[in-house]
């Protein structure tokens, strides 16, 4: 899934909480080595505001 595509998903009509994603620190890696600073700013924004995150959270964030 391309970085376009989660943040639709991500930042759409507002329907989704957040995605959660089961390889997030490799893709943040991949989108920093080899996509453009907008990409990399998109990431940066939907993780820092909790829209994108790992699925490692997602037991955390089903506890709470």
């Amino acid at each position: 899934m391309t970085d376009g595509r989660i943040a639709s998903i991500a930042l759409g009509t507002g329907d989704v909480d957040c995605v959660y994603h089961f390889a997030l620190p490799e893709l943040h890696r991949a989108v920093v080595k080899i996509a453009s600073e907008d990409s990399v700013e998109l990431m940066d924004n939907m993780i820092r505001g909790n829209r994108l995150k790992d699925i490692s959270d997602l037991p955390l964030d089903l506890a709470v």
